[in-house]
């Protein structure tokens, strides 16, 4: 299988020069959109060359997401990926000056139906609410720390 290196500052012009600065938002989604990339070659390479006709099947369904995280973020003593307030609530913080990986969301719509629903009304999404995936951003369990931690290094 290939080696992906993502390079989320790099974007050309039209005659192939590098522009200087981008917006950190702009990084972030350029990092997206090269993992996504690589992510559905990946898919494609794993559903190729899966032992059976159910394996094949299984990587099918899985979300592009789950091939960012499991084959392009993922390093050594990766276990986990969280958004910030789920590691919140599981009492850890997330580290100083740690980056975040950016994933899709939810689409819009979905988000929008789901919220109505939670109270008690209803909501039709359009298809470009439904088109439209948000960037979230989560964190590995090699950059929080628990609750325990932080209190042995006071």
């Amino acid at each position: 299988m290939q080696n992906f290196e993502l390079n989320p500052t790099q974007e050309l012009t039209q005659n192939g020069e590098e522009k200087k600065e981008l917006s950190n938002r702009q990084q972030q989604f350029n990092r997206l959109t090269n993992a996504s990339e690589a992510a559905r070659k990946i898919k494609e390479e794993l559903i190729n060359q899966a032992p059976s006709q159910e394996a094949a099947l299984f990587l099918n369904n899985r979300p592009l997401n789950f091939f960012i995280l499991n084959f392009i973020y993922k390093k050594e003593g990766i276990t986990d990926f969280k958004k910030f307030n789920e590691w919140k609530q599981e009492g850890a913080t997330v580290r100083k000056g740690e980056k975040a990986f950016p994933i899709w969301g939810q689409p819009i719509g979905k988000q929008k139906e789901d919220e109505a629903q939670s109270k008690g009304e209803e909501y039709t999404a359009n298809e470009l609410e439904n088109r439209h995936y948000p960037i979230c951003y989560v964190f590995s369990n090699l950059q929080v720390r628990a609750t325990a931690e932080r209190g042995a290094e006071c």
